[in-house]
């Protein structure tokens, strides 16, 4: 078999693609402009280099970061499917590791979510991404920003402040501090253990395998809400969750905030912020600072 460059490069890492030459082979025919796109990246197949063979296509996305919309390219059998997107239609942008699987989550205003998974070891790559998909969106011309409460003493917060098991998300908080200048704390809460709404024998079942509900970090700059996470909000059981999320939501594309019981849980809070057709669901602990923070309102 042939060997080729793209077959001797491929690894499971996401790659800056920096000229034609370097396009995979299956999207090879797509006119990119790389003059004037902000980023290309190339992101591989989620299988190992020893079954990887120089007769496949080794690359499942193509991303373009062009001056008008976002493009994704995705690999489907031998051919593949074009995605763009309007950087006025981004309303949520979310990165999530769990060890080393990674995955983007972008959310538009329609309420639809494009989706790349990648391996956790190019979260540098993936970050440098959301920077300029960050940068894009927030000039694109909005209909306002939403105005969050006041706080008249702003929190601060230290490295054992949510307990140890929630060290991990003060860290991400400092990690945050300094990626964006200027950033400010919100609200922050550590882990929960939640009680059922059900009867005796629903509470009898989660003492044994009990509903966790993770804690999280809320910040805001002057034109975006930032909340840090686990990758899921409610996890049964007593694994230990070493996962991290970050999802970033320009104000001017916020609608409404409301909140509402959470159905199942007591003491608990499905708080929905609303993106034109698109909602971003949080559950917080019911009158939390969180909720506070964001002027949730109760739903009608």
């Amino acid at each position: 078999m042939t060997r080729s460059a793209e077959f001797d490069a491929f690894g499971p890492w996401v790659d800056q693609v920096r000229n034609a030459a370097e396009v995979p082979g299956l999207y090879r025919d797509y006119p990119v402009d790389f003059a004037v796109s902000r980023l290309v990246l190339k992101v591989p197949r989620n299988i190992s280099r020893r079954d990887a063979l120089p007769t496949m296509d080794l690359y499942d996305h193509l991303i373009i970061v062009a001056p008008a919309a976002l493009i994704v390219l995705s690999r489907t059998g031998g051919s593949f499917t074009e995605r763009a997107l309007g950087y006025a239609d981004i309303v949520a942008i979310t990165d999530t590791v769990d060890l080393v699987d990674g995955r983007l989550s972008i959310l538009t205003r329609a309420g639809d979510t494009l989706a790349v998974p990648y391996n956790g070891s190019s979260q540098e790559v993936i970050t440098r991404l959301i920077d300029v998909l960050g940068e894009l969106t927030r000039a694109a011309p909005r209909a306002g920003a939403a105005t969050l409460p006041a706080t008249d003493a702003p929190p601060a917060l230290d490295l054992l402040d949510l307990g140890k098991q929630d060290v991990g998300l003060v860290t991400s908080y400092f990690d945050l501090l300094r990626h964006h200048f200027g950033a400010s704390l919100l609200a922050a809460h550590g882990r929960a253990g939640l009680i059922p709404r059900g009867g005796l024998l629903t509470r009898a079942v989660h003492a044994l395998y009990p509903m966790t509900l993770h804690g999280a970090v809320l910040c805001r700059t002057e034109t975006e809400l930032h909340i840090l996470g686990r990758k899921a909000w409610l996890v049964r059981g007593n694994t230990p969750d070493l996962s991290r999320s970050h999802s970033t939501i320009p104000l001017g594309a916020i609608d409404r905030v409301t909140v509402a019981p959470h159905p199942k849980y007591l003491a608990a809070v499905v708080v929905t912020v609303r993106l034109g057709e698109a909602t971003f669901d949080l559950v917080l602990p019911e009158g939390s600072a969180a909720e506070r923070a964001l002027g949730a309102r109760p739903a009608t």
